[in-house]
């Protein structure tokens, strides 16, 4: 006769732990205010991101740490003067004016590109209007735009110089020292 072998009874499993501010998940204090502001910064919650990334900067006894803790919190200052009590929700209008071009709506990113001045101070919004200009066929308006973009940036010269919106003002002999070409 076999005998029956005795049945071990499961062991039951420990309960989790719940985790306290102190607790952290890589041992490092420093490293995880700096990963929850980080990933705070991610999801655009800038004072949420300032605040940690403020703790690391505090807690971070590594220099690279601490000076790249301090690099994000200078671009969620930034973001937070901007946003200064605009809604989360409210659209960037460069990206508004660039969808409206996408969409053929020339008139509106137009607009959106003038209003305020803005493409008077703002290079993107200069070199928008110029793009509008261009696809337009107004060539002496969007070599005056493409002007005022490269003056604000002079980056905009190379961008203007591929972009196919420009072939034809890069054509004309009179326009093309906007391009850096002779």
């Amino acid at each position: 006769m076999a005998k029956a072998k005795p049945q071990s009874q499961p062991q039951p499993k420990p309960k989790p732990q719940p985790r306290s501010k102190a607790t952290s998940s890589s041992g490092d204090p420093a490293l995880d205010a700096f990963t929850e502001g980080f990933a705070a910064l991610q999801g655009k919650d800038w004072k949420k991101a300032a605040e940690r990334l403020e703790q690391a900067v505090e807690l971070a006894d590594r220099p690279e740490l601490r000076d790249k803790a301090r690099q994000l919190l200078t671009v969620c200052r930034q973001r937070t003067e901007e946003q200064g009590g605009k809604k989360e929700t409210e659209a960037d209008p460069f990206l508004t004016a660039v969808y409206e071009k996408n969409r053929g709506n020339l008139r509106a990113a137009l607009e959106i590109s003038r209003k305020g001045g803005r493409d008077e101070k703002d290079d993107r919004f200069a070199y928008l209007v110029a793009s509008i200009h261009a696809v337009e066929d107004r060539i002496e308006e969007a070599a005056q735009a493409l002007a005022r973009a490269v003056e604000l940036n002079p980056k905009n010269r190379i961008h203007a110089f591929h972009d196919p919106d420009f072939a034809e003002l890069r054509k004309n002999r009179d326009y093309r020292p906007l391009f850096g070409l002779s």
